[in-house]
């Protein structure tokens, strides 16, 4: 009775409902014919955006492949005949995969060498170019390579220039794409597939599967219109009311955490910098207080790492995440042992505050066939530091001895660099392990300092930019009690 009553007061007459049914169908209708043309174009686009993506990435897996197949073939050594065989059966799988997929056309490898087109079309002939004594080249071009040369000359300049992947759409499904092969570092030619990506039976299926379902929701909208058009009207108004009020007070809520991180951060990293930045900062000062003619050069020297050191920290404060060429880049060319003195020597052995580094003792074991690397020295100095800092602070209380040793270890092509003491090591619980494989001593805000403010960041730090460097970075204990840091660089 209530039901009814209710719908008494709305004063609906079976004509409203007529014209509402009749409102509805024709706008169900003129709806369904934009939809399915929009879809339609939807579907055009989407497809055509796919086949050019498929033909792109299966060019560029294909030079890839090749690169990689010439690439190892340089590097080990083919004395026998069935291992030059197999070597070239590689390339030949790669350069006939028209005869494996039927959505590929021609594959050709283009290189350019004294101005002159050289066509490979077989692993024989790919082989010969750089793996081979190269005794006969291949040169001129293969009869069935002719449209393909030509997108590669029409072609050539931009993509020496911008090397960067070139597909051409011919007719409605063809790409001619061109791909920059990269031999030794340096882009020598391009690989060229013809390819037709079949999405035919894919289009027919989402076409299908679309008409199905508009028949289908076209149903259920019309037999739902009239219960959900009464339900709606009562239920909306406050639904809506509740909802902003909820979304205000979470996003509130949001801004207020992202706020509160953003400055426990920022203050941490303020410290962190303060904290290393002041004892560089007072030997700046007394070395420009002893400035003289006979030690100008050293000074000057030492003066310019400190202010270069300074310079990196506070980059580090403003960019937490910075871009990895200015980490690791084959212009830097550092001597990790000399690092290692110049810190030992005006860091650790110099005097900042009385009794600092009082009954601390440190020894140097330095390989001398230690390879050049390519990681900034500023880098490699914010890596040590804190950990042979960490090291003095958490042994004040005794004397210590500190033992910095670099070797090579051959067999892996690895660079190790140990930092151990002969101090109180490291808690248990602080070399303990998380899902993630790190061990709780690297976590930010963990320290066995009690008391101290914004401690804990240290050796936090000091892992970020390891791993940033392509290192890894190890805690553990010795055998004689002392903590040992382990560093493992790989090399080349």
């Amino acid at each position: 009775m209530k039901l009814i009553k209710k719908l008494e007061d709305y004063h609906i007459e079976i004509q409203h409902i007529l014209v509402l049914f009749i409102i509805v169908m024709i706008f169900q209708m003129v709806l369904s014919f934009i939809n399915n043309q929009s879809t339609n174009q939807l579907f055009r686009q989407s497809m055509d955006y796919y086949r050019r993506d498929s033909a792109e990435r299966i060019a560029d897996l294909t030079t890839t492949a090749l690169e990689l197949l010439i690439e190892k073939g340089n590097i080990q050594v083919h004395t026998t005949a069935e291992q030059q065989r197999a070597v070239i059966q590689s390339f030949d799988k790669l350069l006939s995969q028209q005869v494996l997929q039927r959505n590929i056309g021609e594959v050709y490898l283009f290189i350019e060498e004294d101005d002159t087109v050289m066509t490979l079309a077989d692993g024989k002939q790919v082989y010969d170019q750089f793996i081979g004594d190269r005794t006969v080249l291949i040169t001129g071009v293969s009869p069935f390579s002719s449209t393909a040369l030509d997108y590669f000359q029409s072609k050539k300049e931009e993509l020496f220039r911008d090397e960067q992947i070139i597909s051409i759409l011919v007719g409605d499904d063809t790409f001619h794409v061109l791909v920059p092969f990269y031999f030794r570092g340096e882009v020598s030619g391009a690989s060229y597939m013809r390819i037709t990506p079949d999405v035919g039976r894919l289009i027919a299926l989402l076409k299908t599967a679309y008409n199905q379902s508009s028949v289908l929701f076209t149903g259920l909208i019309l037999m739902g219109f009239m219960a959900m058009f009464f339900i709606y009207s009562y239920t909306a108004s406050e639904r809506d009311t509740v909802q902003n009020q909820l979304f205000e007070q979470r996003q509130k809520q949001l801004r207020e955490q992202v706020e509160h991180q953003k400055e426990t951060l920022f203050t941490k990293r303020i410290y962190h910098t303060h904290h290393k930045a002041e004892k560089v900062m007072g030997f700046i000062k007394e070395d420009l207080r002893y400035l003289d003619e006979p030690n100008l050069g050293e000074t000057r020297d030492r003066v310019t790492k400190y202010a270069n050191f300074v310079s990196r920290v506070i980059y580090d404060m403003k960019s937490y995440d910075p871009p990895i060429h200015v980490i690791r880049n084959p212009m830097f060319k550092t001597d990790i042992n000399k690092i290692i003195e110049f810190l030992v020597k005006n860091i650790f052995q110099r005097v900042y505050r009385e009794g600092e580094t009082k009954g601390v003792e440190i020894k140097l074991h330095l390989a001398s066939n230690i390879p050049i690397l390519h990681i900034n020295e500023y880098v490699i100095w914010e890596i040590l530091e804190p950990l042979i800092q960490n090291a003095i602070d958490h042994n004040s209380d005794q004397e210590l001895t500190l033992d910095l040793k670099t070797q090579i270890d051959e067999s892996n092509q690895v660079l190790i660099i140990e930092i151990s003491d002969n101090g109180k090591g490291f808690p248990e619980n602080l070399l303990e392990m998380d899902e993630d494989g790190v061990k709780a001593l690297f976590k930010e805000s963990v320290s066995t300092k009690a008391g101290v403010q914004n401690s804990g960041y240290g050796c936090y730090l000091a892992r970020e930019i390891s791993r940033r460097c392509g290192w890894q970075l190890d805690a553990t204990n010795t055998n004689d009690g002392g903590a040992c840091f382990i560093i493992r660089a790989p090399l080349g």
